[in-house]
């Protein structure tokens, strides 16, 4: 007999093969598009350039979840990712590496303001 507890982590399972799942597809159709693209099989918009909107994805996900630390550190990262690759406000790779470095410790502070970690760890234990 299963109990409340075994019915509660089958859904848990179920829904992490789900996400798991999904994403794993969304980068196979994604891989596969860039890699026709490079082949000239087919022809896509300069959408290479907009590459880290998928860290903005990851950090609605997790915010979702609520882990709001590594939300704010994945979008910050994808801000960085952005300026970079436009250049914005002169921002390049080379000289502007300092400001991942404190996105990626403001991610981390959140997060144990907000006991995320041990949340995650108490989930963990309960699966």
């Amino acid at each position: 007999m299963i109990g409340r507890k075994g019915t509660h982590m089958a859904a848990e399972d179920g829904i992490r093969n789900t996400k798991s799942l999904i994403w794993g597809l969304f980068l196979v159709a994604l891989g596969g598009g860039f890699l026709l693209q490079r082949f000239g099989v087919i022809d896509l918009p300069n959408w290479g350039l907009l590459w880290p909107g998928i860290f903005f994805v990851v950090g609605v996900t997790h915010a979702a979840e609520g882990r709001f630390g590594s939300a704010l550190m994945f979008v910050l990262m994808g801000m960085w990712f952005f300026a970079c690759t436009f250049n914005w406000m002169g921002l390049t790779y080379r000289n502007s590496w300092p400001l991942l470095m404190i996105g990626v410790g403001l991610g981390i502070v959140v997060g144990a303001l907000t006991n995320e970690d041990k949340r995650r760890r108490r989930e963990r234990g309960a699966s």
